[in-house]
């Protein structure tokens, strides 16, 4: 197929800041189809500026906020006439904008399972998970990195303070912790991101408005590090992944401190080690972009 794949892209020093809907693109030419991106930072703009007709469908994945501070959607004001599709990532977040935006694409992809009932009456509606890419994260590319710390909460953007109970927990218990994030927004945020998350032996994650499985469950699980993330009933973490089978969870203050422990204690050294490499080949042959990409080609018959 020859593709419009949209998305905003922020540019850092002369440099494309690297982000998963450049690795949409990376796979989406990987299994053969011809693509050209089209948004803020691009060399087209908008799709307005494209001979649509030379095109056989249009994809647009979000990517936050453009240089004015918007969320910029582009089928909705030019109304392509072609296929389209759109993955909506932060749904937890966008809920109005996400629902409204969705009506304008013939087939709507989100990545929050909490939010599905905002496309209920959508014809062509699909769940379409938080994912990553192993040429960023993978533990191969850190296999050489020791640990410093014994927990880490690794961001790219706000909302370290998720972390404030684990922090408590691990000062208490005297373990070693790294809580901070490790770009500003708009720059380039890997490969520094697996490195820093590289330095703790156990990774640690707390979601927001129900968003799990969050980017941050994948890119743990793709580094090969035990994962240690908390039990919301209303997200899709137990849709693909299994509890303390690949990740170990926890509800609330108590319980965290309990799984710490656990993961701390030398007699589970291989217990946890196993949790963490079944958990990775788990993301490795089911949840990278490029399963997302075959999943929306498929619907879209390509």
């Amino acid at each position: 197929m020859n593709i419009i794949l949209g998305f905003r892209q922020d540019i850092w020093k002369g440099e494309p800041v690297e982000c998963y809907p450049r690795s949409a693109a990376y796979y989406l030419k990987e299994l053969g189809h011809e693509v050209v991106c089209v948004g803020e930072g691009h060399g087209f703009e908008t799709v307005d500026a494209l001979d649509w007709r030379k095109w056989d469908a249009f994809i647009e994945i979000e990517n936050g906020r453009d240089t004015k501070g918007k969320l910029f959607f582009q089928q909705p004001r030019y109304n392509v006439a072609l296929p389209t599709a759109v993955w909506l990532i932060d749904s937890h977040g966008q809920s109005d904008l996400h629902a409204a935006v969705s009506k304008d694409y013939d087939h709507v992809f989100f990545a929050v399972w909490a939010k599905r009932d905002l496309y209920t009456d959508h014809p062509s509606a699909h769940w379409c998970p938080n994912s990553s890419d192993p040429r960023w994260f993978d533990w191969t590319l850190v296999k050489d990195i020791q640990p410093k710390y014994d927990f880490g909460f690794i961001g790219s953007k706000g909302g370290l303070d998720r972390a404030k109970t684990m922090v408590e927990i691990c000062e208490k218990n005297g373990y070693t912790y790294t809580v901070k994030q490790v770009s500003k927004s708009h720059r380039h945020k890997w490969p520094h991101c697996a490195e820093a998350m590289a330095e703790a032996r156990f990774l640690f994650n707390r979601g927001q408005k129900h968003d799990g499985p969050n980017q941050r469950v994948i890119e743990s699980m793709l580094l090969n590090r035990p994962l240690l993330t908390d039990v919301d009933e209303r997200d899709g973490m137990a849709k693909i992944f299994s509890q303390r089978v690949h990740y170990r969870d926890y509800k609330d203050e108590a319980s965290l401190e309990e799984s710490m422990k656990w993961m701390m204690d030398d007699r589970n050294t291989h217990r946890v080690q196993k949790m963490a490499y079944d958990a990775y080949c788990e993301a490795r042959i089911k949840h990278t972009v490029k399963h997302r990409m075959k999943q929306i080609l498929e619907v879209l018959n390509a």
